[in-house]
């Protein structure tokens, strides 16, 4: 998570909608000089409250792909490059 976050130029968290295991964070993010993001995250607890699963999801398209190209750069060595967009 901590290397994702850096890429971020600005976010403002803009709703969030929370059950007994779920949490549904909306917010708006820029990044690349400027490219706006929207995105959800979801968090998934389990029976004792602790997080277990995280999915974070963005859009529009084209900056998810931007998105995967810079963290395939940024994780070299860390994760598999194939897990990101090629380009």
């Amino acid at each position: 998570m901590a290397t994702p976050s850096k890429v971020y130029e600005a976010l403002t968290f803009t709703r969030q909608v929370e059950s007994a295991q779920q949490t549904y964070l909306e917010w708006e993010a820029k990044a690349f000089g400027g490219q706006p993001l929207s995105d959800v995250t979801i968090l998934i607890k389990n029976s004792d409250g602790l997080i277990v699963h995280i999915a974070i999801h963005h859009r529009p398209l084209g900056a998810v792909l931007r998105f995967s190209i810079e963290m395939r750069e940024r994780l070299k060595g860390k994760i598999q490059p194939d897990y990101f967009y090629q380009g």
